[in-house]
């Protein structure tokens, strides 16, 4: 890839974003399709938004993904809302249009590409998230389009989860949402639950324990832990029981395509982008959660 004059220019938006294997993955994929493209690392304090966002426009920027912690704040400056954006109130996806900011959210759709990729099927069956911040209500999103008939959404702060269900209530009628604290009273309801995904930062390790009976995870039940690049406490012990496991990584892969699509017009090289995905996972080691 060499940089030029004519070279455009798209990248990621967050606050502490070492972690980040977006450029990986985007980089790979316009090597792949020989496009005079680069994706880079915007490291943007919270309080800083506000100028980087209007700075994309007059750098020329094509676009940008947004990450934690400015997914909310972008969504508030952005001159127009379309799609999962408008519905979730989040973004992770800016296009640049005539100078114009455009929010959009692809995290849903990586969510069903991910399930679609393991063979997952919620429709008719109830599923619990674990978590109700941005991630939740993106999965949520998606379990609803896939005709899960209940999402049990646990969580810590109950007031967070029922800002969730507000939030998605009238996407879909025939989904019910309900709210239980994550605790071993509310978590009970796993033992109804075909899919169990794991939306927060925690992984089960010890100090960050969550509150589990791993037993209601048996009978090859699905787990699913948004965190990428590795098997985390909460997949480990759900595997022990006999559940199917999975981990985010095929979720950050789809986000990124419908992402890259956005901003090109064009399809994205999705098993370029994946190969990118597993290489950087290999060379860094560890989970990490792309949120």
């Amino acid at each position: 890839m060499e940089i030029d004059g004519n070279t455009q220019l798209v990248g990621i938006i967050g606050h502490g974003i070492h972690y980040t294997l977006s450029p990986a993955m985007h980089n790979a994929a316009f090597r792949a399709l020989g496009m005079n493209w680069v994706y880079v690392p915007l490291r943007v304090a919270p309080g800083k938004v506000t100028a980087a966002l209007r700075g994309l426009p007059a750098l020329d920027f094509r676009g940008a993904n947004v990450t934690l912690p400015h997914k909310l704040e972008a969504a508030r400056l952005s001159d127009e809302l379309r799609g999962d954006a408008e519905v979730l109130g989040a973004v992770n996806t800016l296009v640049v249009e005539e100078g114009r900011l455009v929010g959009h959210n692809t995290d849903p759709v990586g969510f069903l590409g991910l399930l679609r990729e393991v063979g997952a099927e919620v429709g008719g069956r109830a599923v619990a998230l674990i978590g109700a911040g941005g991630a939740a209500r993106s999965v949520a999103l998606a379990v609803m389009r896939e005709g899960a008939r209940i999402i049990y959404v646990l969580n810590r702060t109950e007031s967070r989860a029922h800002e969730l269900r507000e939030r998605l209530k009238g996407v879909d009628a025939s989904t019910e949402i309900r709210v239980e604290k994550l605790d071993k009273e509310g978590a009970r309801v796993l033992r109804e639950c075909h899919l169990v995904v794991n939306c927060t930062p925690l992984s089960g390790e010890e100090g960050e324990e969550l509150p589990l009976d791993y037993a209601d995870l048996s009978g090859g039940k699905w787990a699913i832990d948004l965190k990428y690049g590795g098997v985390s406490p909460f997949l480990r012990r759900a595997a022990e029981r006999g559940a199917r496991v999975v981990d985010g990584g095929e979720m950050l892969v789809h986000q990124a395509a419908a992402s890259f699509t956005l901003w090109t017009g064009i399809a994205a090289p999705l098993e370029a982008m994946r190969q990118a995905y597993r290489e950087a996972v290999r060379r860094r080691g560890g989970m990490e959660a792309e949120r």
